[in-house]
């Protein structure tokens, strides 16, 4: 295994977590994981901050996954040139 392998494996482990969490705490139809956060639309934050907290969720579950994918691949040729 060669440095440029490890870290892109660590890369990896980083990015899943990232959307793991990151897709728990997205609104659904039900509460989730976001019932654990106590946060409600009667709160501080009101309506516009819960949007603009699941506008930013949903960019960086986006930007995750992609950079998840295109580290994959690097993996592979990496891995499949040695």
């Amino acid at each position: 295994m060669s440095v440029l392998e490890i870290v892109g494996g660590i890369l990896l482990l980083v990015c899943a977590v990232v959307i793991v969490l990151s897709v728990m705490f997205q609104e659904s139809k039900g509460n989730g994981m976001q019932a654990l956060s106590g946060s409600n639309e009667s709160s501080y934050i009101g309506k516009a901050g819960a949007r603009t907290t699941q506008a930013m969720l949903i960019k960086i579950t986006k930007i995750t996954g992609i950079i998840f994918v295109v580290v994959t691949l690097a993996v592979y040729l990496i891995s499949a040139a040695l």
